[in-house]
């Protein structure tokens, strides 16, 4: 064998073997990193147990000297001789060694002086409290009644304490004093050194304004600074008050530290577990020293090469391993992509198969990822995406797989799989990890996930079948409110196949003109006769019948054939006006996406001009779904300016309906058919529609109300005032053919007749 192809086949198993050792040492550390959060998590959550334990003993005690304290002696010259009395002394004493986290328990009077005490020794001198902080913040903030002090040193006592106090009213609620318990902080510090585990581990107990309570390592330098320093994210975290992760740089011994944050339930305090990020790659050494001994051997073949006039092996080696490594592995989370993922699910099918044994296939989907990029920017998006691989991965096991097959989905395969109950606790836990809320940068995000499960014993027979069952059920879970994640079952209907289908089915009906449009007419409240008709879509399918505009409407929208739709129906509606026997208006619903995706005055300008309909006979319907951005309110600045009318669809339903109302000159609001069919059993549709009303006359605009269906609600309706009215006790919505035979026989309106006549002669 020639001497250049026994180097270039070194040259090729050194390339191999460091790249493995970088990737194995990469995933370990990743791995170690993500341990590390998962113990910290816990442990600050055990800890913020056990800390607010103590401090609700502590309340628990003072709650009940205070209830020990009669009636007469809750007034200003009753108090002081009730708390240097000997039975309240011993009352005081029994309190104070009832726990032992308790140095003494004092009783504060109304100007700051100490009236009684659980110390031993009589008190010859006045003793003064007016200058502590819970002092002046309890005698001055009449909402405040309890306050965690700042520690403080005891020398005569050698000891460090910081104090609890509570408040005193007396019997007209006005500020008596104060009871005020002393608290030993060495019985943290013993209860924090009794929970470290590593060298570089610390725990610090924190007020809310960052203030350090107690810290162990027990550091004299530490007590009474902050845990932070200015104007840095731990600051802004802190203030949030929730629990998070954080990696910064500690204030108090300057190192790179990981740090789960974690406040207490019912105090203004917190806790901080944390380790340094030197220690965490301290485990590393082995790997880097790995790492290193391949680089110096792949050195030594390329140097070779190169001695050899070899060079190009040198370049198309190192490319062709990048490239190797690079084609199968996600570079911004390290994790395997979707084409090692397709193998390795593939691979562990096939050993399944022979081993009988099971696996659970687990897709995973941020929700309102596109949100989440949309409003904070794709690099806090990246950082986020990076946070949740990391937290996948510690609820993982060494035999499990993770892979980032798409911008926001993972894929989990659980191997092996005793059982469907394993599979749903692996859901649970992930579910679980994702209740702290993300930190990227300075930002805290709340991330939640949707879950599809296949279970390869029952899902399918080939890792293709298991994989799209797993799919389906991470659709259903999306599209279930109650659930976060689900597992496959034949019951789940394949939505997006379906979905796919009706789009097809709909591009077809909008080709052959299988589509069609009915008319709903409207009354006139003040004329009692034909005011107009809305035109509503209608899709009879060949096989499955008529067809919900929910369900094909919607559809339309996200397949982007609203656009041809949507200009079918001005063109249609306003030709079939023109052949109505009566000049009747005629009112059309406009998509939201007609608003993103088209030119809409154009398309309405087209209608009126094939169709010759007057501008004026024409309504244009829209909801509070169309966005009024500076295009989209233009846009219907123009529409008017045509001639045309612009009402307000579906009004109240939704949350902007005010500022709808102050940003577009409306010609009309519709009140929506929920109001109306409640509104003579409910107090609150009766004074929405009133109100509705009120303000649609306020503004100079007219009101339709939909959905009317008995006598009582149109004699309602026309008692409050609406304008027109519109439901099944009028008329159903009928066919082209029909509306033209209803709108003849009804009688033809006087008012429009001189409104049409006077306009003419104008």
């Amino acid at each position: 064998m020639p001497d250049y192809v026994i180097i270039s086949l070194s040259i090729v198993a050194a390339v191999a073997g460091i790249l493995g050792a970088i990737f194995l040492f990469v995933r370990g550390y990743n791995d170690d990193l993500a341990q590390a959060e998962a113990d910290l998590t816990n442990l600050a959550l055990a800890l913020q147990e056990r800390t607010d334990g103590v401090f609700q003993s502590t309340e628990n005690v003072l709650r009940d000297v205070v209830s020990r304290i009669p009636q007469a002696c809750l007034q200003a010259h009753e108090f002081d001789g009730f708390a240097a009395a000997q039975t309240t002394k011993a009352t005081l004493v029994g309190a104070c060694h009832s726990l032992p986290q308790l140095v003494r328990i004092d009783l504060v009077n109304a100007r700051g002086r100490i009236v009684g005490s659980s110390t031993p020794r009589p008190m010859t001198d006045p003793i003064y409290v007016k200058d502590t902080s819970y002092y002046r913040a309890l005698a001055t903030e009449p909402a405040l009644t309890l306050y965690l002090g700042e520690p403080m040193r005891i020398r005569a006592m050698d000891k460090k304490v910081l104090s609890l106090a509570r408040k005193i009213l007396d019997t007209d609620g006005n500020f008596l004093g104060l009871v005020v318990a002393t608290i030993d902080i060495g019985h943290f510090e013993q209860i924090f050194k009794d929970h470290l585990r590593t060298h570089s581990q610390a725990i610090t107990l924190y007020r809310r304004d960052g203030i350090i309570l107690a810290h162990c390592p027990v550091s004299e330098r530490a007590l009474g600074r902050r845990v932070w320093r200015p104007n840095t994210p731990l600051q802004r975290l802190i203030g949030k008050n929730i629990p998070t992760l954080i990696r910064d740089v500690s204030w108090i011994d300057r190192k790179e530290r990981v740090m789960a944050l974690h406040p207490l339930a019912h105090y203004p305090a917190g806790l901080a577990v944390s380790r340094t990020v030197a220690e965490l790659m301290a485990g590393r050494r082995l790997e880097s020293r790995v790492v290193a001994f391949f680089a110096y051997l792949m050195d030594i073949g390329i140097e070779a090469a190169t001695l050899l006039g070899l060079r190009h092996v040198r370049t198309g080696i190192l490319r062709a391993a990048s490239e190797s490594y690079l084609s199968r592995h996600d570079v911004l989370t390290k994790l395997p992509n979707r084409l090692q993922f397709v193998e390795d699910l593939k691979r562990t099918f096939l050993a399944s198969q022979r081993s009988s044994t099971d696996f659970a296939l687990h897709l995973v989907d941020l929700n309102r990822f596109k949100d989440i990029n949309d409003s904070f920017g794709h690099a806090v998006g990246d950082e986020i995406v990076q946070a949740v691989a990391r937290r996948l991965r510690e609820r993982l096991r060494k035999t499990d797989l993770i892979a980032r097959i798409g911008g926001d989905e993972f894929a989990i395969i659980q191997r092996p799989l005793r059982n469907r109950q394993q599979a749903i606790d692996l859901a649970t836990a992930i579910q679980s990890a994702m209740r702290i809320p993300c930190t990227a940068g300075s930002t805290e995000i709340e991330v939640g996930l949707s879950i599809g499960i296949a279970i390869a014993s029952t899902d399918g027979r080939s890792s293709n079948e298991i994989l799209k069952a797993a799919d389906i059920a991470l659709y259903a879970a999306k599209s279930d409110s109650t659930s976060s994640y689900r597992i496959f079952d034949s019951g789940i209907k394949d939505a997006r196949a379906e979905r796919r289908a009706l789009e097809g089915a709909l591009k077809a009906a909008l080709e052959n003109k299988e589509l069609d449009l009915f008319y709903q007419p409207i009354l006139d409240l003040a004329t009692n006769q034909m005011w107009g008709c809305e035109a509503l879509a209608r899709w009879k399918h060949p096989t499955k019948g008529m067809i919900s505009p929910l369900q094909f409407i919607p559809t339309a929208e996200e397949s982007g054939l609203i656009g041809p739709m949507g200009d079918w129906i001005l063109e249609e509606a306003c030709t079939t006006a023109m052949t109505w026997p009566q000049p009747l208006m005629v009112a059309i619903n406009l998509s939201p996406v007609q608003f993103r995706s088209r030119d809409v005055v154009a398309s309405v300008r087209a209608a009126l001009e094939i169709s010759g309909l007057p501008p004026h006979r024409l309504v244009l319907e829209i909801t509070e779904s169309v966005k009024l951005t500076e295009e989209a309110t233009a846009a219907l600045r123009k529409l008017k300016a045509l001639g045309v009318s612009i009402a307000l669809d579906d009004f109240g339903t939704g949350y902007a309906s005010m500022s709808y109302l102050s940003s577009f000159p409306f010609d009309k609001i519709k009140i929506d058919q929920s109001f109306v069919r409640n509104m003579l059993t409910s107090a609150d549709s009766r004074a929405i529609i009133k109100a509705t009303i009120g303000l649609a006359k306020d503004l100079n605009m007219s009101t339709t109300a939909e959905g009317v269906e008995t006598d009582e609600q149109l004699n309602a309706l026309r008692l409050a005032g609406a304008s027109q009215a519109q439901g099944y006790l009028i008329a159903k919505p009928m066919s082209r053919e029909a509306i033209a035979s209803f709108i003849a026989d009804a009688p033809k309106p006087q008012a429009r007749k001189r409104d049409e006549a006077s306009r003419a002669v104008a």
